[in-house]
C-alpha cells in the first residue's frame, strides 16, 4: 500500500464546514482514517485514490458514517451518566476560562457570551445540552431555540473538545452556526 496522496482530514474539514453543526477535532481525524482506509481499500481492489473518490463520496461516506455515530448513542444514557458528563462539561468550560451561568435550556449549561464575541439578541449567550437519547447540542441560552449538533465524543476528553469549540463560536474564531 503507498502513502495516502490525499489531504483526508482538510477533506473531512470541508465537507464538515458545510453543514450547520460542530465537529470535534478528533471526529475529523476518526472520519480521516476511515476515509483513508476506504481509499487503502479501492487501491487493494486495483483502483487509483484519486480515481476512486474523484467525485468525493467515499470522503462524504465517511464524514458521515463517523458524525451519525456521534449524534445518538446506541443505548439510551442514565441519569447517573448525564449528571457526570455535565459536571465534566461545567469543569472542561471552567477550565477554558469561561463563565457558567444559569439557563432555561432542560438539562443544559449555559455559557456566558464574551467581550466582543459575537452576540444573538436577547439571549446573550450559548448553552449546551446532552439528552438521554442525543449527543451534545448547542443552543442559545434562550426558552426557545434552534439546536445544532456538536459531533463530539460523549465522555469526558469529549466534554474538553465541546468546549473548546464553544469558546471558538464565542470569541468569533469558529463559524457561527446561528449565522448560517
Amino acid at each position: 500500500m503507498s502513502t495516502p496522496t490525499t489531504d483526508s482530514p482538510t477533506r473531512i474539514r470541508r465537507i464538515y464546514d458545510r453543514h450547520a453543526g460542530l465537529y470535534a477535532p478528533s471526529v475529523v481525524d476518526e472520519a480521516a482514517a476511515l476515509l483513508d482506509a476506504y481509499l487503502a481499500t479501492a487501491e487493494q481492489h486495483g483502483l487509483d485514490r484519486k480515481a476512486a473518490d474523484d467525485e468525493g463520496w467515499l470522503a462524504l461516506a465517511a464524514a458521515e458514517a463517523v458524525a451519525r455515530k456521534y449524534r445518538r448513542p446506541e443505548s439510551e444514557r442514565t441519569s447517573a451518566e448525564l449528571a457526570e458528563l455535565s459536571a465534566a462539561l461545567r469543569a472542561a468550560l471552567t477550565a477554558e476560562g469561561l463563565e457558567v451561568v444559569p439557563t432555561p435550556v432542560r438539562m443544559g449549561v449555559g455559557v456566558a457570551p464574551l467581550p466582543g464575541g459575537p452576540t444573538w439578541g436577547t439571549a446573550g449567550g450559548l448553552a449546551v445540552a446532552l439528552y438521554s437519547d442525543s449527543g451534545w447540542e448547542l443552543m442559545l441560552n434562550a426558552t426557545r431555540t434552534t439546536a445544532h449538533s456538536i459531533c463530539a465524543p460523549v465522555t469526558e476528553a469529549g466534554a474538553a473538545e465541546v468546549a473548546r469549540l464553544v469558546h471558538g463560536v464565542l470569541r468569533g474564531d469558529i463559524r457561527d452556526p446561528f449565522r448560517r
